[in-house]
């Protein structure tokens, strides 16, 4: 009898725990997840960008466009692959941003409008790609019972070599990059998706667009409670979760987008500002005389 009693009860625990598995999955369907990015002449990369993000389950994807007013509009492109259904695009065109920088306004403002309409928000910028590795989807992950008490999820960079290659070639960069650098120091800063619906104005006050001074409760990618005030989490953790992050991609591409300045930061070329470029993207890459030689020319350095 005691052997039957103790079959019934593991019966009854595996049915409620498959229930249970079930439960958070059918739910999951029923949330709201949006992405906020803001982007400077990133035109070359947004159709796969912004396709990543629609296959791996996000409902909505806001891009705050920087561009000069004269410059590229991502309706060029975006337009092309019928994907305004899915965008949308806020004009923030030669805009630089009064109290704060202008990517803080985007986010503020994003946070603002969108915190009532979407369970989750994330903040991810054109290099980053978020790779799910244990959830078919983003609803799948962010519904999953780690994160129940967490309204700041952070989750680690993965930084990805140039693979060794000099220029820009049209073809996805997750194809061009396949390097992954377990090791460097940057996979220890995080980006952030927040819980939609608090009260406060998430974004207000920050030194960093990494995560927020507020004393939210935050956890890291796998649900460990972490300091919410940090722009890292150290160890870093890939087991779930991790975002793709380029951040040099090739030397062409890389000198490209430190001479276009940076949506928050009027950059002033001075030889202290061209050093730390150039010892930033050689941390992360192999030095060769063809790239160095790249480098140079590009900034009469």
């Amino acid at each position: 009898m005691k052997k039957l009693n103790l079959k019934i009860i593991k019966l009854s625990l595996f049915i409620i725990n498959i229930y249970l598995i079930y439960k958070r999955i059918n739910n999951s369907k029923f949330l709201r997840v949006c992405l906020c990015t803001i982007g400077k002449k990133e035109n070359l990369y947004a159709t796969e960008f912004v396709n990543h993000y629609k296959k791996i389950g996000y409902d909505k994807i806001f891009i705050y466009d920087n561009n000069d007013i004269n410059d590229e509009k991502f309706e060029d492109v975006l337009n092309k692959q019928k994907l305004n259904h899915f965008v949308k695009i806020i004009n923030y065109r030669g805009f630089r941003g009064k109290k704060q920088k202008p990517q803080f306004d985007a986010f503020i403002d994003c946070y603002e409008k969108n915190k009532n309409n979407y369970d989750w928000l994330s903040f991810f910028d054109f290099d980053e790609f978020l790779e799910l590795k244990k959830h078919n989807n983003i609803k799948e992950y962010l519904n999953d019972k780690i994160f129940e008490k967490c309204s700041n999820i952070k989750i680690n960079w993965l930084i990805f070599s140039d693979n060794n290659l000099l220029h820009y070639e049209n073809k996805p960069v997750q194809k061009r990059f396949t390097t992954p650098l377990f090791h460097v120091k940057e996979n220890r800063k995080i980006k952030s998706t927040i819980r939609g619906n608090l009260k406060f104005n998430y974004w207000k006050g920050m030194t960093n667009p990494h995560t927020s001074k507020n004393n939210l409760t935050a956890c890291n990618s796998i649900g460990n409670i972490t300091d919410p005030n940090a722009f890292y989490s150290s160890p870093f953790n890939f087991e779930f979760s991790y975002l793709k992050h380029y951040s040099t991609k090739t030397i062409e591409e890389y000198c490209k987008k430190r001479k276009r300045g940076r949506s928050d930061i009027l950059v002033k070329f001075n030889k202290k500002t061209i050093k730390s470029y150039f010892n930033f993207f050689f941390e992360i890459n192999k030095k060769t005389k063809a790239k160095i030689i790249y480098f140079k020319k590009c900034f009469n350095f």
